[in-house]
């Protein structure tokens, strides 16, 4: 389960109100921000210049993008790269530093960071719970019939369920990415264990991808209890020989 250990917060004048971090491996880092002590004098102040396609974006935006930057200088910082400035590649996805595997995550005032030395692909998200009515809406897309009876068994609301199956898989897509470079489909990964007190998880890749992550492929995730929002990591050592489970 992941609790991360408050520590001071970053100087930033009211903009990030919360810091915490984990001793786990991988690292678990979490920033609390205030969209309303956000203004653009505050780039300049960090040094954190926006990218062409932020220029002209909202300002809900562009404190998504500096708050998780500092996070990432933070954090960083600590493993031999100081004043690193996370950039994205063409297709959006993050540049890590060579010695390390990373992923990040906001939502709605929160950002999240995982980071580990390991040869591991790392995801992690961070998801508000969504309405009742957005997850009735969206249940069909998001699970089959044995994850919504699963996630029913549970002391837990549609929406909070959906949230966590959400969360679970999106993690699931980022750790895989770096690797498959491959659009996933929700129906292309199922929960198939969970343990609520426990937050720890097991899904399995419906799909055949490709020699590495061959359909069967089991990878393990844990997360947070499931209050307001929710944090989930999926960690997977791809130079193994994939675990699977066949059905």
């Amino acid at each position: 389960m992941l609790y991360p250990t408050p520590t001071e917060p970053l100087l930033s004048g009211g903009f990030i109100n919360g810091f915490s971090r984990s001793v786990s491996d991988p690292l678990i880092a979490v920033s609390h921000f205030d969209l309303a002590h956000f203004h653009d004098d505050l780039l300049t102040q960090f040094a954190v210049p926006l990218p062409a396609t932020l220029q002209r974006a909202v300002n809900k935006r562009k404190a998504e993008y500096l708050a998780s930057r500092l996070l990432v200088r933070e954090v960083l910082s600590d493993f031999g790269h100081p004043n690193f400035l996370l950039t994205n590649a063409p297709d959006r996805s993050p540049r890590w530093p060579d010695n390390l595997n990373a992923s990040l995550s906001h939502s709605q005032g929160i950002a999240v960071l995982a980071v580990t030395r390991q040869a591991l692909c790392v995801g992690v998200d961070v998801e508000h719970v969504m309405a009742e009515k957005t997850a009735q809406e969206t249940a069909r897309m998001l699970m089959n019939q044995e994850e919504q009876q699963r996630l029913a068994a549970l002391p837990l609301t549609l929406a909070e369920g959906a949230t966590l199956l959400f969360s679970l898989k999106e993690s699931l897509y980022k750790a895989l990415w770096p690797k498959l470079h491959e659009v996933m489909d929700f129906h292309q990964a199922a929960l198939v264990e969970i343990d609520l007190p426990a937050g720890k998880a097991l899904l399995r890749l419906e799909h055949h991808f490709n020699a590495d992550f061959p359909r069967g492929t089991l990878l393990e995730a844990v997360f947070t209890p499931v209050n307001e929002h929710v944090i989930t990591l999926v960690t997977y050592d791809a130079n193994k020989k994939p675990a699977q489970q066949v059905g």
